[in-house]
């Protein structure tokens, strides 16, 4: 059957279907998570404060790695996934960030599902100005 349609085509016509469905496949392969930011250095929006990784989006819940630091010039990092509600700390808002990662200058990378504070990592940019989806 393959050989009688390309016999109607011919070469020209399959090497252009072949190239469409490699195409199509490339953006569908490419699209990924939308609600997915990546990676988010702390000292580019510098808050001041000590981050903590959360099993949940609450204090009450357990820390899950090391702190990280959102100071100027500070290259601890998270991988930011999308934003949820949780906890309100010091009435600065409800907004938490979920994460698939941590990179700290001090003990370098974690993998794995956690939760910072919006507000300390980055005072909202993510959330607000970001491209950071709820999840």
């Amino acid at each position: 059957m393959v050989k009688s349609i390309l016999n109607k085509i011919g070469r020209r016509g399959a090497t252009a279907v072949a190239a469409v469905a490699l195409a199509a496949g490339g953006v569908g392969l490419s699209a990924g998570d939308a609600s997915a930011v990546g990676w988010d250095t702390l000292g580019w929006h510098p808050t001041g404060h000590v981050v903590s990784v959360y099993a949940q989006p609450t204090t009450k819940s357990m820390k899950i790695t090391g702190d990280l630091y959102s100071y100027p010039g500070s290259q601890d990092a998270v991988d930011e996934v999308c934003w949820t509600l949780g906890e309100n700390i010091n009435s600065q808002g409800n907004v938490w960030y979920r994460v698939a990662g941590v990179y700290s200058g001090t003990y370098g990378y974690w993998y794995g599902t956690g939760y910072v504070y919006g507000p300390y990592v980055d005072g909202l940019f993510a959330s607000h100005q970001g491209g950071l989806a709820s999840c």
